[in-house]
């Protein structure tokens, strides 16, 4: 994966440059500051893995610091699509800010249902993870920080990554989840508006009503025991697409079973748009992030 190229700079000075001596009548002048500079690099539309004729592609958001040597931690972003074809792309610029703060960014697709059914959004998830893992050098990645991050169903499929057994085994290791309004408990997301069932028979393969058992299956809340990430909730109380009842009953089992969980109702806020990415609520995911991960920017 080409992360730059040779000649490219970096909120660095010119080297080996005198400065213009030009100048005109009212020109102004700044001194350019490059201790501030929060450029980030976005590398577009990168394939991680090519699977049943998918092709499955990541966006990526670098910090303009990587390759100081300071190792960061990762973010993995699963935008929500109700479980169909993700539009990842229209997601990018509320995540820039994220990397501006100094998170390495990675935002991911899935092979969506109908075709693909549960568990493979998170199986895909994964993916994406080793691929990452494989470049963790040339990115800068201290792959002992991770965080998965994911809206609607891009959160329920995050939270199923960080909870389900079969994941909690592997080498990676993810110790934070952002949930924003993801669905926690599919039972209860039955018959909630006029196509959540539909949608729920498409994840699944099989009527929803039918196979109760594989609804609780796909629930994030059936995996709470042993070791649990983290998680931070965020969940409008005007939600008509995913109700607010299933961050509820996420973060009462949560509680009730002893994990770190953390919730903010969004009051009056419906399902995503521009509430969740004020700089109030972004400073307090960053918060969540950095004590999770126990990091420490310089």
């Amino acid at each position: 994966m080409e992360l730059r190229s040779e000649n490219e700079r970096w909120s660095i000075p010119a080297p080996d440059m005198e400065a213009s001596p030009l100048t005109a009548e009212g020109m102004r002048e700044l001194e350019a500051d490059f201790s501030k500079v929060k450029i980030v690099k976005y590398i577009r539309d990168v394939e991680f893995a090519n699977i049943d004729g998918v092709s499955l592609k990541l966006q990526l958001l670098l910090p303009s610091t990587v390759g100081d040597g300071e190792k960061r931690p990762l973010v993995l972003f699963i935008r929500g699509s109700a479980w169909q074809k993700q539009s990842v792309v229209p997601g990018i610029p509320q995540l820039v800010e994220m990397a501006r703060r100094g998170f390495i960014v990675a935002s991911v697709e899935y092979r969506p249902a109908p075709g693909f059914h549960f568990p493979i959004q998170s199986d895909d998830g994964w993916l994406a993870l080793e691929f990452l893992r494989e470049h963790a050098e040339e990115l800068g990645w201290d792959t002992d920080k991770l965080a998965a991050w994911g809206s609607s169903s891009g959160a329920h499929t995050a939270l199923l990554m960080a909870m389900m057994p079969e994941y909690r085994e592997r080498s990676l290791r993810i110790g934070a989840v952002v949930d924003y309004y993801g669905p926690a408990y599919l039972p209860a997301m039955i018959d909630y508006h006029s196509t959540s069932t539909e949608h729920l028979d498409e994840l699944l393969g099989v009527p929803v009503k039918e196979h109760l058992d594989l609804a609780e299956k796909a629930s994030p809340v059936s995996y709470l025991e042993g070791e649990t990430p983290a998680v931070l909730i965020l969940h409008g109380d005007k939600d008509k697409s995913c109700s607010f009842e299933q961050s509820v009953i996420l973060y009462r089992r949560m509680r009730e079973a002893g994990k770190d969980a953390t919730m903010y109702r969004m009051h009056n806020a419906a399902h995503g748009g521009s509430p969740f990415w004020t700089p109030q609520v972004l400073d307090i995911v960053e918060a969540f992030l950095c004590e999770k991960l126990n990091w420490k920017k310089a």
